[in-house]
């Protein structure tokens, strides 16, 4: 029998207890201390209270404690929600990166979309642009491509920007990012990668966009070892990611896994 998913267990805690839904939704914002999070759940206890009609006397009452926050913390914790560490005389809460998503989704919380994908050959830009330009699924701030470093050399043309066409109502920054021969292997045909060390290079790509950004992945154009990369990176992530069988807006085929 399947265990629950990460998401579905993230709803089923939010929905039992509504401490845990305010914590959830204070760090999707960022680093907290336990107090910043006892107040915000004091403040919630107390506009819950008010609209039930409780007296001014009763409201001044309400504390969080330290025990109530840890409680509800050490819950998610032990789940893999969410990570905590003592600084200072400060205890820092913060979501765990691979909960980032299912907790956004679970709180109907959005952000700007970054658009992670890979290319095999300068030429592939084409028509990839020209499809995610006026396409009708997704609309990036952001694109974020993996490329294998020994067939994108310094010399070689990357230039997405410049199929973009003049009167598209659309614009992004592209991040590029070169996967090293170490991980990638070479054209050796004895050579071909290491799959675990190009997920782990590239999965510093996706933690350094993951706080800001919503992320989908397109798995059609890439090398296999770095499609593969990306696809256990979606896994890990609970990131959508999908294959497209053309480039083609009015003709194209989405398969997501």
């Amino acid at each position: 029998m399947l265990g629950k998913s990460l998401e579905d267990t993230i709803k089923e805690e939010i929905e039992m207890v509504r401490a845990r839904r305010i914590i959830l939704d204070q760090l999707e914002g960022g680093l907290k201390t336990g107090a910043e999070l006892r107040e915000k759940i004091a403040t919630d206890i107390k506009a819950q209270m008010m609209v039930e009609g409780a007296s001014k006397k009763e409201i001044e009452k309400v504390e969080v404690t330290s025990p109530k926050l840890y409680h509800n913390t050490s819950r998610l914790e032990d789940l893999g929600i969410i990570v905590s560490w003592k600084q200072s005389q400060y205890r820092l809460f913060e979501l765990e990166p691979r909960a980032i998503h299912p907790v956004r989704r679970a709180l109907g919380i959005t952000k700007p979309l970054l658009y992670v994908t890979s290319l095999s050959r300068p030429e592939d830009q084409r028509p990839f642009v020209q499809w995610l330009t006026n396409n009708p699924y997704f609309n990036p701030k952001k694109l974020l491509v993996f490329v294998e470093a020994r067939h994108w050399t310094r010399g070689v043309s990357r230039i997405v920007d410049r199929f973009i066409p003049d009167d598209a109502f659309r614009r992004w920054t592209t991040e590029w990012i070169e996967v090293p021969d170490e991980v990638t292997g070479t054209d050796d045909e004895t050579e071909y990668g290491h799959l675990q060390g190009t997920v782990d290079f590239m999965e510093a790509g996706i933690i350094d966009n993951i706080f800001i950004h919503d992320m989908v992945i397109d798995l059609t154009l890439g090398p296999s070892l770095i499609t593969l990369a990306m696809a256990k990176l979606a896994i890990e992530y609970s990131i959508t990611a999908f294959h497209v069988t053309r480039y083609d807006r009015t003709n194209a085929e989405i398969s997501y896994y």
